[in-house]
């Protein structure tokens, strides 16, 4: 029996794993995932609800507004062709909740996005290896 310590065996070098060259380090992933929360954010805050009409023959929507501006009455109204107020009312409340059910994950996103953002540039890298 010999006492000899023998070391492991050596792994593979990391510039011979091909998973290496494909596989995101986690500062990039973060990254991206902000980017994507942003826009995706961006991009359901600004784009208008649309609602469908009462009209059984003709698949016609209306757009009701975004989640900045909320509902848009008189364009509301031109759209439906001037109804009569009990029917705009219940239109423009219809328009509200879906406005309202797509606001808070618009915002979520993108103020999760900006803060992933300012988190990825207020913190600090770490220093590769040995320095």
């Amino acid at each position: 029996m010999s006492t000899e310590i023998v070391s492991p065996a050596a792994g593979p070098d990391a510039a011979d794993d091909p998973l290496a060259k494909i596989t995101l380090t986690p500062r990039v992933f973060v990254a991206s995932l902000a980017s994507i929360a942003l826009v995706v954010g961006l991009v359901l805050g600004l784009v208008p609800v649309r609602v469908s009409t009462l009209d059984t023959t003709a698949t016609v929507k209306v757009s009701c507004g975004n989640t900045l501006g909320g509902v848009e009455t008189p364009r509301l109204a031109a759209s439906l062709g001037n109804p009569e107020k009990p029917i705009l009312a219940e239109y423009v409340a219809m328009c509200d909740r879906g406005i309202d059910a797509r606001t808070l994950p618009a915002w979520t996103l993108f103020f999760g996005g900006m803060l992933g953002w300012i988190w990825l540039g207020a913190g600090r890298r770490r220093k590769s290896g040995l320095e």
